[in-house]
Protein backbone atom coordinates (compact mmCIF):
# COMPACT_ATOMS: atom_id res chain seq x y z
CA UNK A 1 0.00 0.00 0.00
CA UNK A 2 1.30 3.29 -1.51
CA UNK A 3 1.40 6.44 1.75
CA UNK A 4 1.02 8.93 -0.16
CA UNK A 5 1.01 13.06 1.48
CA UNK A 6 -2.87 13.22 1.65
CA UNK A 7 -2.96 9.68 3.90
CA UNK A 8 0.26 10.65 5.91
CA UNK A 9 -1.64 13.66 6.95
CA UNK A 10 -5.33 11.66 7.40
CA UNK A 11 -3.13 9.61 9.38
CA UNK A 12 -1.84 12.11 11.48
CA UNK A 13 -4.73 14.04 12.41
CA UNK A 14 -6.66 11.26 13.55
CA UNK A 15 -3.79 10.12 15.90
CA UNK A 16 -4.09 13.64 17.00
CA UNK A 17 -7.31 13.89 17.78
CA UNK A 18 -7.22 9.99 19.21
CA UNK A 19 -4.85 10.61 21.64
CA UNK A 20 -6.19 14.13 22.65
CA UNK A 21 -10.00 12.70 23.00
CA UNK A 22 -8.66 9.67 24.97
CA UNK A 23 -6.63 12.08 27.34
CA UNK A 24 -9.77 14.10 27.93
CA UNK A 25 -12.31 11.35 28.52
CA UNK A 26 -10.11 9.19 31.02
CA UNK A 27 -8.36 12.54 32.97
CA UNK A 28 -12.15 14.07 33.74
CA UNK A 29 -13.49 12.12 36.54
CA UNK A 30 -16.23 10.96 34.67
CA UNK A 31 -19.29 9.07 36.32
CA UNK A 32 -18.05 5.71 33.86
CA UNK A 33 -21.17 4.20 33.42
CA UNK A 34 -23.68 2.57 30.69
CA UNK A 35 -23.62 6.46 28.96
CA UNK A 36 -19.56 6.75 29.27
CA UNK A 37 -18.78 3.53 27.08
CA UNK A 38 -21.33 4.14 24.32
CA UNK A 39 -19.93 7.78 23.86
CA UNK A 40 -16.04 6.13 23.84
CA UNK A 41 -17.00 3.13 22.20
CA UNK A 42 -19.20 5.32 18.96
CA UNK A 43 -16.62 8.18 18.81
CA UNK A 44 -13.42 5.23 18.28
CA UNK A 45 -16.08 4.11 15.68
CA UNK A 46 -16.14 7.17 13.93
CA UNK A 47 -12.24 7.66 14.33
CA UNK A 48 -11.67 4.37 12.62
CA UNK A 49 -14.47 5.42 10.00
CA UNK A 50 -12.58 8.85 9.21
CA UNK A 51 -9.65 6.55 8.85
CA UNK A 52 -10.57 3.91 6.66
CA UNK A 53 -12.57 6.73 4.32
CA UNK A 54 -9.25 8.82 4.52
CA UNK A 55 -7.08 6.04 3.00
CA UNK A 56 -9.93 5.31 0.34
CA UNK A 57 -11.08 8.87 -1.34
CA UNK A 58 -7.13 9.16 -1.37
CA UNK A 59 -6.08 6.18 -2.24
CA UNK A 60 -7.16 5.89 -5.85
CA UNK A 61 -5.04 7.31 -8.98
CA UNK A 62 -5.84 10.43 -10.54
CA UNK A 63 -5.91 14.05 -10.02
CA UNK A 64 -9.76 13.84 -10.67
CA UNK A 65 -10.17 10.77 -8.86
CA UNK A 66 -8.87 12.82 -5.95
CA UNK A 67 -11.16 15.69 -5.85
CA UNK A 68 -13.94 13.67 -6.59
CA UNK A 69 -13.20 12.18 -2.98
CA UNK A 70 -13.12 14.92 -0.86
CA UNK A 71 -17.02 15.35 -0.51
CA UNK A 72 -16.59 11.86 1.24
CA UNK A 73 -13.73 13.58 3.25
CA UNK A 74 -16.17 16.67 4.30
CA UNK A 75 -18.90 14.03 5.29
CA UNK A 76 -16.87 12.03 7.69
CA UNK A 77 -15.07 14.96 8.82
CA UNK A 78 -18.55 16.37 10.33
CA UNK A 79 -19.38 13.08 11.32
CA UNK A 80 -16.51 12.74 13.02
CA UNK A 81 -16.50 16.31 15.31
CA UNK A 82 -20.52 15.69 16.00
CA UNK A 83 -19.67 12.26 16.94
CA UNK A 84 -16.98 13.60 19.41
CA UNK A 85 -19.25 16.43 21.17
CA UNK A 86 -21.87 14.08 21.77
CA UNK A 87 -19.95 11.17 23.03
CA UNK A 88 -18.47 14.22 25.62
CA UNK A 89 -22.02 15.09 26.30
CA UNK A 90 -23.44 11.40 26.78
CA UNK A 91 -20.30 11.14 29.36
CA UNK A 92 -21.88 14.45 31.20
CA UNK A 93 -25.73 13.63 31.06
CA UNK A 94 -24.44 10.10 32.49
CA UNK A 95 -27.70 10.04 34.25
CA UNK A 96 -29.96 9.88 30.95
CA UNK A 97 -30.28 6.24 29.88
CA UNK A 98 -28.07 4.85 27.88
CA UNK A 99 -30.63 3.17 25.39
CA UNK A 100 -31.59 6.49 24.11
CA UNK A 101 -27.73 6.96 22.86
CA UNK A 102 -27.55 4.46 21.52
CA UNK A 103 -30.34 5.22 19.42
CA UNK A 104 -28.71 8.69 18.44
CA UNK A 105 -25.62 7.19 17.94
CA UNK A 106 -27.02 4.49 15.76
CA UNK A 107 -29.01 7.08 13.65
CA UNK A 108 -25.97 9.38 13.49
CA UNK A 109 -23.72 6.69 12.06
CA UNK A 110 -26.36 5.47 9.73
CA UNK A 111 -27.04 8.71 8.52
CA UNK A 112 -23.33 9.20 7.72
CA UNK A 113 -22.72 5.83 6.20
CA UNK A 114 -25.91 6.61 3.80
CA UNK A 115 -24.16 9.76 2.89
CA UNK A 116 -21.08 8.35 1.88
CA UNK A 117 -22.60 5.40 -0.11
CA UNK A 118 -24.62 8.07 -2.22
CA UNK A 119 -21.39 10.09 -3.17
CA UNK A 120 -19.08 7.22 -3.36
CA UNK A 121 -21.80 5.85 -6.34
CA UNK A 122 -22.88 9.68 -7.59
CA UNK A 123 -18.66 9.90 -7.70
CA UNK A 124 -18.30 7.07 -9.99
CA UNK A 125 -20.79 7.52 -12.08
CA UNK A 126 -19.30 10.83 -13.05
CA UNK A 127 -15.84 9.21 -13.68
CA UNK A 128 -17.76 6.61 -15.88
CA UNK A 129 -19.11 9.69 -17.85
CA UNK A 130 -15.99 11.12 -18.18
CA UNK A 131 -14.15 8.02 -19.01
CA UNK A 132 -16.96 7.78 -21.83
CA UNK A 133 -16.72 11.37 -23.24
CA UNK A 134 -13.23 10.56 -23.56
CA UNK A 135 -13.25 7.69 -25.75
CA UNK A 136 -16.01 10.37 -27.58
CA UNK A 137 -13.90 13.19 -28.27
CA UNK A 138 -10.73 10.36 -28.69
CA UNK A 139 -12.43 9.88 -32.63
CA UNK A 140 -11.92 13.70 -33.61
CA UNK A 141 -8.72 14.47 -32.32
CA UNK A 142 -7.50 11.75 -33.64
CA UNK A 143 -8.60 12.19 -37.13
CA UNK A 144 -7.50 16.15 -36.51
CA UNK A 145 -3.70 14.86 -36.17
CA UNK A 146 -4.33 12.63 -38.93
CA UNK A 147 -5.07 15.36 -41.23
CA UNK A 148 -2.63 17.71 -39.82
CA UNK A 149 0.41 14.89 -40.11
CA UNK A 150 -0.37 14.91 -44.17
CA UNK A 151 -0.52 18.83 -44.30
CA UNK A 152 3.57 18.33 -43.09
CA UNK A 153 4.34 15.82 -45.84
CA UNK A 154 2.63 17.86 -48.66
CA UNK A 155 4.65 19.76 -50.97
CA UNK A 156 2.12 21.52 -53.25
CA UNK A 157 0.88 24.55 -51.57
CA UNK A 158 -2.60 24.44 -53.26
CA UNK A 159 -2.94 20.96 -51.73
CA UNK A 160 -1.47 22.66 -48.28
CA UNK A 161 -4.41 24.64 -48.63
CA UNK A 162 -6.62 22.33 -48.69
CA UNK A 163 -6.04 20.09 -45.90
CA UNK A 164 -5.42 22.89 -43.80
CA UNK A 165 -8.83 23.73 -44.50
CA UNK A 166 -10.15 20.29 -43.36
CA UNK A 167 -7.98 20.22 -40.74
CA UNK A 168 -10.17 23.18 -39.13
CA UNK A 169 -12.90 21.79 -40.28
CA UNK A 170 -12.59 18.73 -38.34
CA UNK A 171 -10.78 21.08 -35.53
CA UNK A 172 -14.22 22.55 -35.43
CA UNK A 173 -16.55 19.44 -35.52
CA UNK A 174 -19.10 18.55 -32.95
CA UNK A 175 -16.41 16.75 -30.66
CA UNK A 176 -18.96 13.64 -29.15
CA UNK A 177 -19.25 10.72 -31.14
CA UNK A 178 -22.40 8.14 -30.66
CA UNK A 179 -23.54 4.76 -32.29
CA UNK A 180 -25.89 6.33 -34.85
CA UNK A 181 -22.81 8.42 -36.30
CA UNK A 182 -20.97 4.68 -36.91
CA UNK A 183 -21.65 4.39 -40.36
CA UNK A 184 -20.56 8.16 -41.29
CA UNK A 185 -17.90 8.09 -38.64
CA UNK A 186 -16.78 4.79 -40.93
CA UNK A 187 -16.99 6.48 -44.26
CA UNK A 188 -14.94 9.27 -42.92
CA UNK A 189 -11.79 7.08 -41.75
CA UNK A 190 -11.79 5.22 -44.70
CA UNK A 191 -11.62 8.31 -46.72
CA UNK A 192 -9.04 9.99 -44.72
CA UNK A 193 -6.82 6.44 -45.17
CA UNK A 194 -7.44 6.68 -48.87
CA UNK A 195 -6.77 10.79 -48.19
CA UNK A 196 -3.26 9.36 -46.91
CA UNK A 197 -2.03 7.25 -49.78
CA UNK A 198 -3.01 10.10 -52.72
CA UNK A 199 -1.03 12.52 -50.72
CA UNK A 200 1.85 10.30 -50.63
CA UNK A 201 0.89 9.49 -54.87
CA UNK A 202 0.73 13.94 -54.51
CA UNK A 203 -2.10 13.66 -57.10
CA UNK A 204 -3.21 17.09 -56.51
CA UNK A 205 -6.54 16.99 -58.59
CA UNK A 206 -7.60 13.78 -56.04
CA UNK A 207 -6.52 15.56 -52.86
CA UNK A 208 -8.85 18.01 -53.84
CA UNK A 209 -11.44 15.88 -54.83
CA UNK A 210 -11.35 14.02 -51.71
CA UNK A 211 -10.97 16.96 -48.94
CA UNK A 212 -14.53 18.49 -50.59
CA UNK A 213 -16.10 14.78 -49.96
CA UNK A 214 -14.57 14.96 -46.82
CA UNK A 215 -15.98 18.58 -46.18
CA UNK A 216 -19.24 17.39 -47.48
CA UNK A 217 -19.10 14.39 -45.36
CA UNK A 218 -17.90 16.01 -41.84
CA UNK A 219 -21.09 18.87 -42.82
CA UNK A 220 -23.44 15.82 -42.23
CA UNK A 221 -22.32 14.73 -39.80
CA UNK A 222 -22.15 17.57 -38.25
CA UNK A 223 -26.09 18.18 -38.76
CA UNK A 224 -26.86 14.42 -37.41
CA UNK A 225 -24.89 15.17 -34.44
CA UNK A 226 -27.59 18.33 -33.68
CA UNK A 227 -30.21 15.68 -34.64
CA UNK A 228 -28.82 13.10 -32.03
CA UNK A 229 -27.99 15.72 -28.95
Amino acid sequence: MQFTKNKWMTLAVIFIVLAVYNVLVFVIPFNRGGGFWIGYSFSMVALLLTAVVGFYAFGRKGLRSKIYGLPLMYVVWYYLVIQLVIGLLEMFLYFIPFQYWVAVNIVLLGACLIGLIVIDVGKEEIERIDEKIKEKIFYIKSLQVDVAGLVDKASDESVKKVLKELAETIRYSDSMSSPQLAAIENRIEAKIAALAEIVAKADVYAVKASCSELQQLFAERNRKCKVFK
